[in-house]
């Protein structure tokens, strides 16, 4: 059970906290992003780097349109729908 303190994320409706989280730049709702790569977690939403502001994105899988393919490939290989 969550605590009045706690959000629950956009995408799965799991509880998130700031350390494991972060805000979506479509809907402006939490939702979980694994912010180390040494440590194991959990990702609902991804970040990228916007070339035209120079800054990180971030977007909740919700408003990208659903999960990444299985595998963890967010993109089809080189040369198939590019």
């Amino acid at each position: 059970m969550m605590t009045t303190a706690e959000e629950a994320c956009a995408v799965c409706g799991d509880a998130v906290d700031k350390s494991n989280s972060a805000l979506c730049g479509g809907c402006d709702r939490r939702f979980h992003l694994n912010l180390r790569n040494d440590v194991e977690g959990k990702d609902c939403g991804d970040v990228w780097i916007d070339e035209q502001y120079l800054s990180l994105s971030f977007a909740c899988f919700a408003c990208l349109g659903g999960q990444p393919a299985a595998g963890g490939q967010s993109e089809p290989p080189v040369g198939q729908g590019h």
